[in-house]
């Protein structure tokens, strides 16, 4: 999973880079952000059913990171992986 930003951004530097970037891949992005943070709310050897939802998880995390990965970004380019 990526790294937490090591200091905030403002809200104008945010909604710049939101309105210079397409629909699909802003919406990829939020898709990324919230897999990220429902893993971490998952347990590793949890029950069956918590292991279906991590699946489930890891497939919409996976199908974000197609659609990030497949936009090539000008500056700030980094690898957006979960090793």
């Amino acid at each position: 999973m990526r790294q937490p930003l090591k200091f905030p951004i403002s809200d104008a530097v945010a909604a710049f880079g939101v309105q210079h970037r397409p629909a699909g891949v802003f919406e990829a992005a939020v898709q990324m952000a919230d897999a990220e943070r429902e893993l971490g709310r998952l347990r590793p050897l949890g029950s069956v059913e918590d292991q279906g939802d991590r699946e489930t998880v890891l497939g919409l995390y996976a199908q974000a990171d197609k659609v990030l990965s497949a936009h090539a970004e000008r500056v700030g380019s980094e690898l957006r992986s979960l090793s």
